[in-house]
């Protein structure tokens, strides 16, 4: 969709998904300080969190950092939304155009397009 050249870098805070719901965990805060490394390093513009257990973190650590910080799985549901709404679907060319029709032989010959073995 041409923003793969506005990717700053892709981060890891080496947080354990199952850790995010354990109380006292410092989860949050490792999440936090590699966002502010974002910003001071790579000059973050926004965050896009990658797990989705991240989800409910999104809105704190916006106010907290003062960029947009989202929640990767929202925002893929509202693409979805948003492209059905527009009646649009991918693309039929390139990497997602349909595959070349090619004939079966043996018991898969009736699934060839002329519905018999070459």
């Amino acid at each position: 969709y041409g923003l793969a050249s506005r990717c700053a870098r892709v981060r890891a805070s080496d947080v354990p998904v199952l850790e995010l719901e354990v109380p006292g965990s410092n989860a949050r805060h490792r999440i936090s300080e590699e966002i502010e490394c974002a910003i001071r390093d790579d000059r973050a513009e926004a965050i896009v969190l990658g797990c989705a257990g991240m989800a409910d973190l999104a809105a704190a650590l916006s106010r907290e950092h003062g960029l947009p910080v989202l929640d990767g799985v929202a925002c893929a549901v509202k693409l979805c939304e948003s492209l059905v709404g527009l009646g649009l679907s991918t693309s039929k060319r390139g990497g997602y155009q349909l595959p070349l029709e090619k004939s079966f032989a043996g018991i898969f010959a009736p699934f060839s397009p002329s519905g018999r073995a070459p």
